[in-house]
């Protein structure tokens, strides 16, 4: 941590320049002090609404790992970040949001349905896409208000556990006992039960199904997300 944080500081407190790719790789291969350190530019596009900026991605390793930074760049300029007041906020929050959608999208349009756990069907609500974890602390706090947000939302629920084993089974129980009601009641009830953290189950989960839940992490987590609960809205993923 102390060592990524020593990166960010040494890119911003020198001085600044460059515009190209090549230029940009140069400037922080001569700041970052970090030996055979590898750094290139894996995507760079135009900012809307500000002429002549582009947000760039950059992605640095040291053989062993590596980190993506994102960056504004005009004439001989770089920025960490531009805060918009027109849009209320981060641009680089903005942008970093939809390329991970972008990711996202062909992975959710593929998904099998037996990996989504559905909740409303009102096509006049939008339809929020939920990455979840039966221990999650965060993720039992939003299960709390499952049933107000449904009030103003469809739910598609998707399990992707950062805990351990138990987590796992607990993703496997839940997709199996849910897809055999039809409720959104008795779904709810299912979930509930599982995301108490007093629960105990008798059942038995086999590898195999563990491996499957794992894979389903695996995956989406490869795409760019980064915890859980993690909540976008299906239309942004749909196009």
């Amino acid at each position: 941590m102390k060592k990524h944080l020593l990166w960010l500081v040494a890119l911003f407190t020198s001085s600044l320049f460059a515009a190209t790719d090549a230029e940009i790789v140069e400037h922080f291969k001569s700041t970052i002090q970090v030996p055979n350190i590898t750094i290139e530019v894996v995507s760079r596009q135009k900012v809307d609404g500000i002429d002549g900026m582009d947000f760039v991605t950059l992605n640095l390793s040291d053989g062993k790992r590596s980190q993506k930074l994102s960056i504004f760049t005009k004439e001989d300029l770089i920025f960490p970040d531009v805060i918009s007041i027109k849009q209320g906020g981060s641009i680089k929050d903005m942008m970093e949001m939809a390329e991970l959608q972008k990711k996202l999208s062909p992975l959710y349009q593929k998904e099998d349905k037996k990996n989504i756990v559905a909740l409303g069907n009102d096509p006049k609500k939008d339809t929020l896409v939920v990455f979840t974890d039966p221990e999650c602390p965060y993720c039992r706090q939003e299960l709390a208000q499952i049933e107000q947000r449904l009030t103003t939302h469809n739910l598609r629920l998707i399990f992707t556990p950062v805990h351990e084993r138990s987590s796992l089974e607990k993703s496997v129980l839940i997709y199996n006992e849910t897809s055999k009601v039809k409720s959104d009641a008795e779904k709810i009830k299912i979930l509930k039960k599982y995301y108490d953290e007093s629960v105990k189950y008798d059942q038995k989960v086999s590898d195999k199904e563990v491996a499957h839940i794992d894979e389903l992490k695996a995956k989406y987590f490869g795409a760019g997300i980064k915890g859980v609960p993690f909540i976008v809205r299906e239309k942004e993923l749909l196009k």
